[in-house]
């Protein structure tokens, strides 16, 4: 009997996508699963009207994986689809592993240059359930428990589709069968030291000997989680709307001390993901809640959960980019057009009627340097010189980025203060030629 699973369950999707892709990017590895939906997609595409192309990811890590670059090249040679190839490098300090290193260079690299392709990647029904028990047994929670989704946008605004994430393997071994295809066998996912190797190698198969249909159950389970997920997510939102978040998405801090805590994790878990951070554990995620219900956290308070931190000033609170601090070093501004500054950059533009007056830069010492304090600054003409330490608390500038604001010195008075704004003395008059300094947090 064909096997036509495949092809089914490709046209089934296709006719289910929330949009039509003209061009599809297919994540080529040259294995069973991405060899078989490779010949599929190759004869759908005139039928459904896409443009498709194959990219290849060599990760470097096994020797002789160059040589399945060629037979992915020799297959999409024969079936007329343009191919391409890419090398990565993976992180051996990735802190989610050598697996996970591996899996962030390879999108990475399938996304890179997409051009609004919507990228086609071959996992099955038996990788969903190994997902799926992967995540439960790490603790993941309901979106983790969510799996993999069939189409994702969620990903740097690339749009993934994985048509065969419920047909099982078998479908696939029978199809490639049936079509004399040829693929290739990466020798590492027959480790088991591996946890998803484990996983697939020694459990699944127990558990399927011992009930029929588990892999479909757990694939079942994981998509009743992502619902459940999209559910939790609808409920962050309207909580999130509530809060009035801002342009710089800061958010009421009062107003989320009054969620129940449950909600209020929820909502950091939604802000989190939306930033693209690595999730805390639950422990941690509770302790983050509990400093942040603390009354001296308006004073300024910054927890760093791995890749950012949570942070809270006044009555606002925010995630941003954990970052490293860097100690900022004064150093002398010959005019360019940008300088680096602790970390991130200071960039001088030029501009007319604003900022400061241009013919006061040149030919003087100018120097951007960090605060020592006693610093003082006159923003009105008919008002005092006041304090840097009280315009940067008006200025609603937490305590922690206080220390590496850049300071502009002109013949050694102050003319412009980051986040403050320029010294009257210096401000350039309606008309004339100005230059407005603009300091970027990271580079």
């Amino acid at each position: 009997m064909p096997s036509t699973e495949p092809v089914s369950a490709v046209a089934r999707h296709w006719r289910q996508l929330p949009v039509t892709p003209t061009r599809l990017r297919l994540g080529l590895s040259g294995g069973l699963d991405s060899t078989v939906l490779l010949h599929v997609l190759a004869g759908l595409r005139g039928a459904l009207g896409f443009e498709l192309s194959a990219v290849h990811v060599n990760h470097g890590l096994i020797p002789g994986a160059s040589a399945w670059a060629v037979r992915c090249r020799q297959l999409c040679d024969r079936l007329g689809v343009p191919f391409l190839v890419r090398e990565v490098v993976v992180r051996r300090d990735h802190p989610g592993g050598l697996e996970a290193a591996a899996r962030e260079a390879r999108h990475g690299a399938l996304q890179e240059d997409a051009g609004g392709a919507c990228l086609v990647l071959a996992h099955h029904q038996g990788d969903q359930a190994e997902t799926v028990l992967f995540r439960v047994l790490r603790g993941a929670g309901m979106r983790g428990a969510g799996g993999m989704r069939v189409w994702d946008t969620r990903a740097g605004g690339v749009a993934i589709w994985r048509p065969l994430l419920d047909v099982p393997r078998r479908d696939l071994q029978a199809y490639a069968d049936e079509h004399a295809l040829l693929w290739v066998e990466d020798p590492s996912n027959q480790d088991p030291r591996f946890s998803r190797n484990f996983l697939r190698l020694e459990v699944l198969p127990r558990l399927e000997a011992r009930q029929a249909g588990a892999s479909a159950a757990l694939a079942r389970t994981g998509r009743l989680c992502a619902e459940a997920a999209d559910l939790l997510d609808d409920l962050a939102d309207l909580d999130l709307a509530a809060m009035g978040g801002t342009d710089d998405h800061r958010f009421n801090h009062s107003m989320a001390l009054g969620l129940t805590s449950p909600r209020l994790r929820n909502v950091l878990r939604r802000v989190l993901h939306g930033a693209g951070a690595l999730m805390p554990d639950e422990e941690r995620l509770r302790e983050a809640e509990r400093q942040m219900r603390q009354e001296t956290a308006a004073a300024g308070w910054r927890l760093v959960l791995g890749s950012h931190a949570l942070c809270v000033y006044r009555d606002a609170w925010w995630i941003e980019p954990a970052g490293r601090p860097v100690m900022a070093v004064p150093q002398v501004w010959a005019g360019e057009p940008r300088l680096a500054w602790a970390g991130g950059a200071v960039a001088f533009n030029a501009a007319v009627g604003q900022g400061i007056a241009a013919s006061m830069l040149h030919g003087v010492c100018c120097e951007i340097r960090p605060r020592v304090g006693g610093e003082r600054l006159r923003l009105r003409s008919d008002g005092p010189a006041r304090s840097i330490k009280n315009l940067l608390q008006e200025a609603a500038i937490p305590p922690w980025r206080r220390r590496s604001l850049p300071l502009l010195w002109v013949e050694g008075r102050l003319a412009w203060v980051a986040g403050v704004g320029v010294d009257v003395a210096f401000r350039c008059p309606p008309g004339e030629p100005g230059v407005v300094p603009d300091w970027s947090a990271t580079a």
